[in-house]
């Protein structure tokens, strides 16, 4: 079976590392992962480079899951314009679609740097405790 690699992005900043079905046991190995049934978002720079594919629970907002305020961040920051919504709940990070159609690996340069991305943002997304 050929895999993907992807990461999950909790709403709290907390990454995992998941590995994944390519192609039709995808949406399957998600949901558990989103906490419910998927919804899979595709978003580029707006000359269509710097391509990312990200999972979340369709019905996030109905059900109340926490703001995901990594992931719309690094989505805004992505598409170089803010989304007029938030993500919800746990969010996957997929790699863009090839020529088949099939997501990828997330890029290895955001794999890379992504753990110094949500550290920077930790104090901006924290509460403060008194």
């Amino acid at each position: 079976m050929t895999t993907i690699r992807a990461i999950r992005l909790d709403a709290d900043g907390t990454l995992a590392d998941l590995e994944l079905p390519a192609g039709g046991g995808l949406s399957a190995a998600l949901r558990p992962v989103v906490e419910g049934w998927v919804e899979i978002a595709h978003y580029a720079r707006p000359d269509g480079t710097r391509r990312l594919s990200v999972a979340v629970n369709e019905d996030g907002n109905a059900l109340g899951l926490p703001e995901n305020l990594y992931a719309t961040s690094l989505v805004n920051a992505i598409r170089l314009d803010q989304l007029g919504y938030c993500l919800r709940g746990p969010v996957v990070l997929l790699g863009a679609l090839d020529g088949a159609r099939q997501h990828t690996d997330v890029p290895e340069v955001l794999r890379g740097g992504l753990p110094q991305i949500i550290d920077a943002l930790k104090p901006r997304y924290t509460p403060a405790t008194s």
